[in-house]
């Protein structure tokens, strides 16, 4: 039986509307990406720096690797934040016209846009975040007290 079934409208029931995997990716994609983002960045910053009790001047010999290994895990985070904007802002564009129908947003139909508009503002703001912690890893000395 689906969802949206004749049966379901003779019993009075409402239409359900479920959340699609887009809509989904479009509100977790952005914080989820910047949560890695940053644990994975400070981890590559910071260990080479402090291996043992005592604080390092300059960062391990063989450990080079971690500063572009940090812009990458930005870059990274910042492209799935993107994305996670660009999914939500083409299912908002997609739902607009259907969200101000009374009927939809009485049966529950208003969920789309509403969490599409959320994956915007997540979005675009994670991938913000995620720039900015940037700002940090090229102004700040890895390994200066």
């Amino acid at each position: 039986m689906n969802a949206n079934s004749p049966r379901r409208a003779e019993a009075g029931t409402p239409p359900r509307y479920p959340i699609s995997g887009g809509t989904l990716f479009g509100v977790v994609g952005g914080p989820l990406a910047w949560f890695a983002q940053f644990c994975a960045g400070y981890a590559l910053a910071s260990w080479p720096c402090f291996p043992k009790a005592q604080r390092a001047l300059v960062p391990l010999a063989g450990y080079d690797w971690t500063w572009p290994a940090m812009i990458l895990v930005l870059i990274g985070g910042v492209i799935v934040a993107l994305a996670a904007f660009f999914v939500s802002w083409r299912t908002l564009q997609r739902t607009q016209g259907a969200q101000h129908r009374r009927d939809l947003i009485n049966d529950g139909g208003a969920r789309q846009p509403f969490l599409a508009l959320w994956g915007v503002v997540l979005g675009a703001g994670f991938a913000l975040a995620t720039l900015i912690t940037a700002v940090a890893f090229v102004v700040l000395p890895r390994c200066a007290s």
